[in-house]
C-alpha cells in the first residue's frame, strides 16, 4: 500500500516521541479496531501513525434479515478491497452456540475472517466460561482461529464486588481463566485486561495460553510494566480501540514502559502475527513474523 508523505509542525524527537518512520519500523498490528463503518475516512490516520494492519472486531451479522445480509455484503466488499491492510474477526454469542458455530463456518472456514470475538454485550446471562462455549472453542481450535474475549470488571451489586456491575453476560478475566483452564492448549486473548489492570493481569497470570490486550482504558503509567513483570512480553498484544480511542492514547502505554525496541515489537505486532499466522497463511496471506 502506498504510504503518503507527512510533515509535522513540531519535530517528534524534540518531545521525546517516536517519528513515523520509527513507528513503521515497529510493524504495529492493531488487534482492536472498531472503524469498519467509517474505514475510508479513518485510513488516513492509520497511515499517519504507521500502522501495518488493523483487525476489525465488528465483521458480519447473523445474516437473518435484509439489513443483516446487506451489512454482510458491505463487509465482504470492504475486506476484499482493503485486504492488504484490514482483516476481520466475527462476534459470536455463547448464549446461542449453534448460531455461533454456523456463523463461524460461513465467515471463517468458508470466508475471509480469521477469528472470533466474545462481545461485552451478550444478550443472555452467559459468560465465556459457560459450557456453551465448549463447542465454540473446539471449532475455533480446529480452524486455527484467533479468539478474542472482551472482559471488564465493574464494581457493583449488593453487597458490592468486583464484577458485580457488569452487563449481563459480560465476561471478566476470572471467567477467561476458568475457560483457559478447560482448554490449556488453546490460545486466547483477554481483552482490555478487564479494565482493572491489577486484578486482570493477576487473574490470567497462571494460564500461559492466555494473552492480554490492554486497550480502552486510560494510559496509566506503570500498567504495562506490571504486565511485563507478571506475564512477560510474549503474552501481550496491542490494540488501538479506534475510533473511540486515539492511537496516541494507546501507543503511549507501550512507550511509557521500560522496554527495549525488541520487547516493544513483541507487543506491537509480533505476538499477534505469531498467533494469527497459521490461519492467515491458509487464506493466502504472506505473513512474516
Amino acid at each position: 500500500m502506498l504510504q503518503p508523505e507527512y510533515s509535522f509542525a513540531v519535530d517528534p524527537s524534540a518531545l521525546g516521541l517516536p517519528s513515523r518512520d520509527e513507528l513503521v519500523d515497529m510493524r504495529i498490528w492493531d488487534s482492536h479496531y472498531h472503524g469498519t463503518g467509517s474505514h475510508e475516512e479513518i485510513v488516513k490516520y492509520i497511515n499517519r501513525m504507521g500502522i501495518e494492519r488493523v483487525i476489525s472486531l465488528d465483521i458480519g451479522s447473523w445474516g437473518e434479515t435484509k439489513e443483516g445480509r446487506k451489512r454482510d455484503e458491505e463487509h465482504q466488499s470492504l475486506l476484499k478491497k482493503w485486504r492488504e491492510l484490514l482483516s476481520g474477526i466475527i462476534r459470536i454469542d455463547p448464549g446461542y452456540p449453534h448460531k455461533s458455530l454456523k456463523k463461524m463456518e460461513r465467515w471463517i472456514r468458508n470466508g475471509p475472517c480469521i477469528g472470533i470475538k466474545y462481545s461485552g454485550l451478550i444478550e443472555l446471562d452467559v459468560t465465556c466460561d459457560h459450557p456453551n462455549s465448549d463447542p465454540i472453542i473446539q471449532l475455533a481450535e480446529e480452524l486455527g482461529a484467533v479468539i478474542y474475549i472482551h472482559t471488564w470488571i465493574k464494581v457493583g451489586g449488593d453487597p458490592r464486588y468486583a464484577g458485580g456491575g457488569n452487563y449481563t453476560g459480560e465476561s471478566t478475566p476470572m471467567d477467561v481463566a476458568k475457560l483457559a483452564e478447560r482448554f490449556p492448549d488453546v490460545q486466547m486473548i483477554c481483552g482490555h485486561q478487564g479494565g482493572d489492570w491489577e486484578l486482570g493481569i493477576r487473574a490470567i497470570r497462571p494460564h500461559e495460553n492466555v494473552l492480554m490486550e490492554f486497550s480502552g482504558a486510560l494510559p496509566t503509567s506503570g500498567a504495562v510494566d506490571l504486565a511485563v513483570n507478571e506475564l512477560g512480553t510474549d503474552r501481550i498484544v496491542w490494540g488501538g480501540h479506534g475510533p473511540s480511542r486515539s492511537y496516541a492514547n494507546e501507543l503511549s502505554k507501550v512507550y511509557d514502559a521500560d522496554l527495549s525496541d525488541e520487547e516493544r515489537m513483541n507487543i506491537f505486532g509480533r505476538n499477534y502475527r505469531r498467533l494469527a499466522a497459521p490461519i492467515m497463511r491458509e487464506k493466502g496471506y504472506s505473513v512474516t513474523i
